[in-house]
């Protein structure tokens, strides 16, 4: 087995990065290659990567290359550059449980027994959950998932494109998605990395994706996080709607939410070796708003465009 190649996106992270590869460096896997990229960082994150590789060049190597102004641009730069059999994302501030990488690793070679056995039986993304803690690690949830008030079962395509429950620094994912994901044609157009290799594995049918369901990242909440975990009661969600029907807000902003679901449709469908089937349901969910509303909302209960909660207000939106 080549080694996983884990890619680690840095930006000004002086302050968490050295415990993070600390952190690889004691896992119960070690056949792996930690791929680091900084994005022109204004502290000492750079050299502290650059001794690592001096250290143990064996898992640490700095990717050299021009800054690409965001996190989901690097990680999408760095997909393009490395060539492996696995591929894992990483955040600088990470906290990995010792056993994930191998945990996982187990998950995405395990192969279908039976008539769907032999090369492909394989799932193309395998993704985990994490714990939510606040900055000194002390958990606030043992579900990240569940915290967010996502199902991580939920992992059909038309449910993934409406509500992704996957982190990025969660996810194990193959060669074979990994082709597929440098063919994103509009970068932009996607909200993050992760949302789009989760999306496209889902694309590509319901077996194509597995979820190991435990806990094995401590997902720290702190200022600096570029996408932070955030939780509300029913009574806390009732005020903000409240708030956003006052301001004005509601409509817009719930009818955004809806579009960022069909422009991601829209990409997907542009990637070769999608399920054809997929592809034009796909299709017609990214040109649905040309549509009358009880179209519309007829073709999302057909195809389950759904979320796990709040789907009869979804069709509010729609």
């Amino acid at each position: 087995m080549q080694p996983v190649a884990i890619l680690l996106a840095t930006y000004n992270g002086e302050k968490y990065i050295e415990e993070f590869l600390i952190f690889l460096q004691g896992q119960t896997f070690q056949n792996y290659i930690c791929y680091i990229h900084d994005d022109g960082s204004k502290d000492r994150t750079r050299r502290i990567a650059e001794e690592f590789e001096k250290r143990d060049p064996g898992h640490f190597q700095i990717l050299e290359g021009p800054s690409q102004g965001g996190a989901k641009e690097n990680f999408l730069w760095m997909l393009g550059q490395i060539e492996a059999e696995y591929y894992m994302f990483a955040d600088q501030d990470d906290v990995w449980l010792p056993e994930k990488i191998e945990k996982s690793v187990r998950t995405i070679t395990e192969k279908k027994e039976g008539p769907q056995a032999g090369e492909e039986a394989g799932p193309l993304c395998v993704f985990t959950d994490m714990y939510v803690t606040d900055e000194k690690l002390r958990v606030m949830s043992d579900s990240f998932i569940r915290y967010i008030g996502r199902d991580p079962h939920r992992i059909k395509f038309s449910q993934v494109v409406i509500d992704n429950p996957a982190a990025g620094c969660t996810m194990i994912f193959t060669r074979k998605l990994r082709d597929m994901a440098i063919q994103l044609k509009h970068p932009k157009r996607v909200e993050m990395h992760d949302v789009w290799v989760l999306a496209l594995a889902a694309a590509c049918g319901e077996q194509c994706i597995r979820v190991l369901d435990e806990p094995l990242v401590y997902y720290r909440q702190h200022g600096d996080n570029e996408m932070g975990a955030f939780s509300e009661s029913f009574l806390e969600k009732i005020k903000r709607n409240a708030r956003d029907v006052l301001s004005g807000n509601m409509t817009r902003e719930k009818r955004e939410f809806v579009q960022k679901a069909r422009i991601l449709a829209g990409e997907l469908c542009l990637v070769e070796g999608l399920p054809e089937k997929n592809r034009k349901i796909l299709k017609a969910f990214s040109e649905i708003g040309e549509k009358g509303k009880l179209t519309r909302v007829l073709f999302y209960r057909k195809y389950d465009f759904s979320r796990n909660r709040g789907t009869i207000w979804m069709y509010l939106w729609v």
